[in-house]
């Protein structure tokens, strides 16, 4: 997928399906597509949408990649840096996922504010899970999930296990996610893939998002929400979305001593937990949620 962006076969295949299309409009939402995309407006006459999932240069510049994408990054730096230029300079509209990405956008590529539409993503929630009643559990329980390929993921894990776990010794930290290696210690566990996700989250008390670094908004942190879980995350955690500090989470700058203190508090005040948890889900299910008549 990566060096789809340079594949003339990929540009005649593209805009092949496109010419033959009788759409008015056409969304590319991988920047691979740009060029392709920039040809189809020109010799089509097609109005283009460019439905940016994050700013790609901030996701290189921070290192917020995927094993494989790091082991090509001198090569696809530019040009990842060349299609996201293409992309938004030749589309019609922009979607953004946040306002934080839109003020990205508009700084780094000097885009007309008007130019670019936030719209935020949306997760579904099963209906067992909206009906599913929370218990008082004897184990207090912190979780964090993402695909461990995913390099600011497994920096995260390794802050849990090597770090929080070893410095808040009554809280039982549990991690999963897809190619998760399955880790047992003392009072950190990692469990792998795990087949349904609230399923699981509806066990635990807490939600953690020690997040360094990552571009866009985390949607993990909208599952968290939508579980009605409280959550300490950092800044970076949360970013592109309502979350007030205190009311819906506790956020924090960096993943040190303000991070346990916050992760200790909502051990020692059920109230608190409540009430974060309350607040949380209330906001994913006014912006975040799919209802069930899908709107």
């Amino acid at each position: 997928m990566y060096f789809l962006g340079v594949n003339p076969s990929y540009w005649r295949n593209l805009i092949g399906i496109i010419k033959n299309t009788s759409v008015g409009a056409v969304v590319g939402s991988l920047i691979v597509s740009a060029l392709p995309l920039a040809l189809a407006k020109i010799l089509l006459k097609k109005r283009i949408v460019y439905d940016a999932h994050n700013v790609e240069k901030e996701r290189v510049i921070e290192g917020s990649l995927t094993e494989t994408e790091n082991r090509f990054k001198f090569i696809l730096k530019f040009r990842w840096y060349l299609h996201e230029y293409l992309a938004v300079k030749t589309a019609d509209e922009i979607i953004s996922i946040s306002h934080d990405d839109k003020r990205k956008l508009v700084a780094l590529y000097r885009v007309h504010p008007e130019k670019i539409r936030v719209r935020p993503p949306r997760i579904n929630l099963p209906p067992e899970v909206e009906k599913k009643s929370r218990m008082h559990r004897e184990t207090f329980k912190a979780v964090f999930h993402g695909t461990y390929w995913y390099l600011p993921n497994r920096k995260a894990l390794h802050l849990i296990k090597d770090y929080l776990s070893k410095n808040v010794r009554h809280v039982q930290f549990v991690v999963f996610g897809s190619h998760t290696p399955e880790i047992s210690e003392r009072n950190f566990e990692s469990l792998g893939f795990v087949d349904d996700v609230f399923e699981f989250l509806s066990s635990c008390d807490v939600a953690i998002v020690p997040l360094r670094r990552g571009a866009g908004v985390k949607l993990k942190v909208l599952d968290y929400m939508a579980a009605g879980l409280p959550i300490v995350t950092t800044r970076k955690g949360a970013e592109g979305l309502d979350l007030v500090d205190g009311k819906h989470a506790i956020i924090v700058e960096d993943v040190d001593e303000e991070f346990i203190s916050a992760v200790e508090e909502l051990v020692e005040s059920p109230k608190l937990r409540r009430k974060m948890g309350h607040n949380a889900r209330k906001l994913a299910m006014k912006k975040y949620v799919v209802s069930k008549d899908g709107g």
